[in-house]
């Protein structure tokens, strides 16, 4: 097993991290302005605002997942 370097990431590894930060802020904000709008227009309330938020936020740490193990991945070899 190969030994893991300890020196600092590498530039392109903080620049994916940081833009993960955005890209989960956007799921979320997608997920509830979806759901406020299909509650207008539908007269549910809250119904679908709370199911779009939850999606949103299950897109987003998907993506933070995703992104984090990419980088992880690539930062070992």
């Amino acid at each position: 097993m190969p030994r893991r370097k300890s020196g600092p990431p590498s530039l392109g590894s903080l620049g994916a991290l940081s833009a993960v930060g955005i890209a989960f802020v956007l799921a979320l904000l997608f997920g509830f302005l979806i759901g406020r709008a299909l509650d207008g227009w539908l007269g549910t309330s809250p119904l679908f605002l709370i199911v779009f938020f939850f999606i949103g936020l299950a897109a987003g740490v998907l993506n933070v997942i995703r992104t984090a193990s990419a980088v992880t991945r690539d930062d070992r070899k």
